[in-house]
């Protein structure tokens, strides 16, 4: 890919142009967003290019659809032109494939799924395609998302699931974060030092579950009889621990599913 467009940048265009650039270098990221200020920033610290207008981004290899799922319908009607049959890559929270690619006129059409950890080049990417999308189209946007961490290729039925567990996900953890480190500081510690507790230990179990390990085959190891463990274990399970994570995958599913319509 020589040129890659990104249209809208807010947080996640941005970290797409920031993995783009440390991935890929040999290619021009030409963005464009009604927010003047955000691009000239980035013109300077990431060396991207401005576009003239929105439409100037589908003068490209491929470009990202990155602006908010409200403002995609005006979009389209004024980019159709320049949009049609060409290679495009959406984040759009519920549009599908084929609304994406009716309203813009054109069949080669990704549909990505990326977290907040994109801005880390760490995210996992739900990565779905149309059916009629060219191989082109698909070789381009799996490498596009490995700008930003690992494609996760998945049918688009999954989509709200991603959402869900990643996409939404993430929220939970950090919560669960936060909590831990409240509970640092019950127990006698300072919030910072805590924090920096449990944060090494969400890093640890990662470690280990990269491993292949089942987590409760890990978690068993841990929770040795009588001891202290199996009371903290106790105290998450009466408080709903576990139903309540699973409800939570479960609501934030639910909305992406009702959003598509």
């Amino acid at each position: 890919m020589k040129r890659i467009g990104i249209l809208g940048f807010g947080v996640m265009g941005e970290a797409f142009a920031v993995g783009i650039r440390k991935k890929m270098p040999e290619a021009a990221v030409v963005a464009f967003d009604v927010r003047k200020e955000r691009l000239e920033n980035a013109v300077k610290t990431l060396g991207i290019q401005t576009a003239q207008g929105a439409a100037d981004t589908f003068a490209s290899d491929v470009t990202l659809l990155c602006v908010k799922p409200q403002d995609f319908a005006a979009l389209a009607s004024e980019v159709r032109g320049a949009s049609r049959g060409k290679r495009i890559i959406s984040i759009l929270a519920g549009r599908k494939i084929q609304a994406i690619a009716e309203a813009l006129g054109t069949e080669n059409v990704a549909r990505f799924m990326p977290n907040i950890s994109a801005l880390k080049g760490t995210s996992l990417v739900g990565v779905s395609f149309h059916a009629e999308a060219d191989e082109t189209t698909r070789a381009d946007s799996l490498a596009v998302a490995e700008a930003v961490g690992r494609p996760l290729p998945i049918p688009e039925k999954l989509m709200s699931a991603m959402t869900g567990v990643s996409g939404s996900g993430l929220a939970y953890v950090l919560t669960f974060v936060h909590a831990m480190s409240l509970g640092g500081v019950a127990a006698g510690f300072d919030y910072e030092t805590a924090l920096t507790i449990a944060v090494t230990g969400l890093e640890s179990a990662a470690s280990l579950l990269k491993d292949g390990a089942h987590p409760m085959e890990l978690a068993s190891r841990i929770t040795s009889a009588g001891g202290t463990t199996i009371q903290g274990v106790r105290a998450l399970e009466k408080g709903g621990f576990t139903a309540a994570v699973m409800e939570a995958v479960e609501a934030a599913a639910r909305k992406a599913s009702e959003m598509e319509g």
